[in-house]
């Protein structure tokens, strides 16, 4: 792992352990939909991209195989978009300047990471990776 994937990953699971150990769970309404959505998709991502496959740094495992069934077929990054999606909920859920500032943190590593993946991933399966580009969105289906 490269130091400034190490500085990602860090940064991403404190963003995650402020959430988890310091705000409120959602237990009713639109929002824990929002939550289980992302969450669902997420999961879904994990599956199909099978555990072996799973990485929490940017950088591409030596093992991997190009995968685009699941959620892969119409987002490039589902468990990215979990993510996003689940804590976006809490953020709005309990408001807070604190928590929104986290949130963009989070939000801003993530879409590194993301960058730095699709660079890698298109070295690593070329043409076959541009192609899939094209038909996907890199995270919100039919908008981003």
């Amino acid at each position: 792992m490269s130091k400034k994937s190490l500085i990602l990953v860090v940064i991403q699971f404190s963003c995650l352990a402020y959430f988890v150990f310091f705000e409120h769970f959602i237990t009713n309404g639109f929002l824990l939909i929002i939550q289980i959505i992302g969450s669902v998709v997420a999961l879904w991502g994990i599956f199909a991209i099978k555990i072996g496959n799973f990485n929490i740094q940017p950088e591409i495992k030596a093992s991997a195989v190009f995968v685009d069934k699941g959620p892969y077929r119409w987002i490039r990054n589902p468990m990215y978009f979990g993510l996003i999606s689940f804590f976006g909920a809490v953020v709005i859920y309990n408001f807070t300047w604190i928590n929104f500032i986290i949130y963009l943190l989070l939000c801003t590593v993530l879409f590194m990471k993301i960058n730095i993946e699709e660079k890698l991933l298109a070295q690593r399966f070329g043409s076959v990776y541009k192609i899939y580009l094209k038909r996907t969105y890199r995270l919100i289906p039919f908008v981003y």
